[in-house]
C-alpha cells in the first residue's frame, strides 16, 4: 500500500513538473496562414527562425517586428513556394529575457532552420551570436552588433551610422557644445565611444555625460548636473520605456534647448510617452515614418509600398524596427530564390554575390561592411501635432 501510494506521489510530482519545466520556455510560433502551430516541417519547406520579444518590455520594440514577420509570412504564402519549397517564418518570442533567447536558438537549431533573424534587443543578440557561430547559421541581427563572424549581417544602424547623421544635424544648425546621457545596458553604452571618436576632428566638444539604470523611473538628478553645464543640445542613447522618462524630465525640468535621441526611441511607444509635450524634442529615425514628406525617388516608392501594406494590415505606421526585420527576412528570402537553401550558401551568396541590396532601412552592402547599413534611410526627425516630421 505505501510503495502503490509512493508511485502515485512520484507521478504526480513528475506531471506537475512537465507542466512548469514547458511553462518556462520560450513561446513559439509559426505563421502558415492557417493558425496552426510548427511541428518539426518537412523536405518540401525552408524554415526561417526568429528570436524577437513580442512580450516583456522590450516589446515596445519588438511588436513592429513580430507583425512584420506575419505580414511577409502572409506575402510570401500568397507568392506559393520558392522553387518549390514553401518558407516558413518560425518564431521565438524571448519574452525580453536573454536566458530565454539561447534556450530559444537551441530550439531553432534543432529544427534545420537555414537562418536566424533576431533578436530585439543588442545585449539579447550578443547573448545567442555564439550559437550560430558555432553552429555555422547565418544570423542576420534587427539590433546593432559589433563582430567581425564572417556569418553576422547586421540590419540596423550601427551607432557610428546614427552619430554620423547626428553631427551632420549638428554642423547644419551650428551646435557645438554637447551633453550626452545614456541607460547603463548594452546599447546605452556603446554610443558615446563613436560619438567621441566622429569628433575628434570637429570643433563640438561634450561638456557633460551622465548615466541612468535602463529600468529607473526618474532622471531628474542626472539632468540637472547637465543643465548646470550649459549644453546646446542633450543627445540621449537608451531605448523606451527610459528615452521617454528621459523627454518627461527634460520638459519637466524647463530646457530651452534641442532634446536628440537615437533610433530606439524612434518607435510609436516613445510618441505616446511625450505626447502633448513635445517641442524640441528630435529622434535619429526612420525615413519610412515619413515617406509621404519624402520627394519622389525609387526609395520613396519602396517604402511606400511596405508602408502601405503595413498600415492596410495593422492600420498603424511601420517604424525603424519593422524595417529593420523587412530588410532581414528579405534578404534570407532573395538568397532562397537564388537556389541557396543551405546555411553555408546563404552566408556566402549575402557576402559575396548580394551586392547592393536597397532595404527598407537603408542600403545595404554586405560585400563591404556586414556591420550596418548605408546612412540613406535614416534622418532626423521632429514630432508636430504627435507625428514624425521630416526635416529636409
Amino acid at each position: 500500500m505505501i510503495n502503490k501510494m509512493s508511485r502515485n506521489v512520484f507521478f504526480i510530482f513528475v506531471l506537475i513538473l512537465s507542466f512548469v519545466l514547458v511553462g518556462c520556455g520560450p513561446q513559439q510560433s509559426s505563421y502558415e496562414g492557417n493558425g496552426k502551430s510548427d511541428k518539426g516541417g518537412s523536405s518540401d519547406e525552408i524554415k526561417i527562425g526568429l528570436i524577437l520579444a513580442e512580450s516583456g518590455p522590450a516589446s515596445t520594440l519588438g511588436l513592429s517586428e513580430v507583425q512584420t514577420m506575419k505580414l511577409l509570412q502572409k506575402q510570401l504564402d500568397e507568392s506559393g513556394p520558392i522553387n518549390g519549397k514553401k518558407v516558413k517564418l518560425v518564431l521565438q518570442d524571448y519574452e525580453t529575457d536573454d536566458t530565454k533567447a539561447v534556450t530559444a536558438m537551441d530550439r531553432l537549431i534543432s529544427e534545420n532552420v537555414v537562418a536566424v533573424i533576431g533578436a530585439t534587443q543588442v545585449s539579447t543578440t550578443s547573448a545567442i551570436l555564439p550559437k550560430a557561430v558555432n553552429a555555422g547559421l547565418p544570423l542576420v541581427t534587427v539590433a546593432p552588433a559589433n563582430t567581425e563572424n564572417e556569418n553576422v549581417f547586421v540590419t540596423a544602424p550601427s551607432s557610428k551610422t546614427q552619430s554620423k547623421v547626428i553631427i551632420n544635424w549638428l554642423n547644419e544648425n551650428n551646435i557645438k557644445k554637447v551633453a550626452w546621457i545614456n541607460a547603463s545596458d548594452a546599447f546605452g553604452v556603446e554610443g558615446l565611444p563613436f560619438f567621441e571618436e566622429l569628433i575628434k576632428d570637429t570643433d563640438i566638444e561634450i561638456v557633460a555625460h551622465e548615466e541612468f539604470d535602463a529600468t529607473a523611473t526618474d532622471m531628474t538628478v542626472q539632468l540637472t548636473k547637465i543643465k548646470n553645464a550649459k549644453p546646446e543640445v542633450v543627445i540621449v542613447w537608451s531605448r523606451t520605456p527610459g528615452a521617454g522618462v528621459v523627454a518627461r524630465n527634460f520638459k519637466a525640468l524647463g530646457f530651452d534647448i534641442p532634446m536628440i535621441q537615437s533610433t530606439a526611441a524612434a518607435n510609436q511607444g516613445f510618441l505616446d510617452q511625450v505626447k502633448d509635450d513635445n517641442e524640441n524634442i528630435f529622434v535619429a529615425g526612420s525615413k519610412l515614418s515619413v515617406v509621404d514628406q519624402l520627394e519622389d525617388s525609387d526609395q520613396k516608392t519602396r517604402l511606400k509600398e511596405f508602408r502601405d501594406a503595413f498600415q492596410a494590415e495593422y492600420n498603424t505606421i511601420p517604424d525603424l524596427f519593422a524595417a529593420h526585420t523587412h530588410d532581414a527576412i528579405s534578404m534570407v528570402v532573395k538568397a532562397i530564390k537564388a537556389g541557396k537553401t543551405t546555411p553555408q550558401e546563404i552566408t556566402n551568396y549575402l557576402t559575396k554575390e548580394m551586392g547592393e541590396y536597397p532595404g527598407m532601412t537603408g542600403t545595404f552592402n554586405y560585400s563591404k561592411d556586414r556591420s550596418t547599413p548605408q546612412t540613406d534611410g535614416l534622418t532626423i526627425l521632429s514630432i508636430e501635432n504627435n507625428q514624425w516630421k521630416y526635416n529636409k
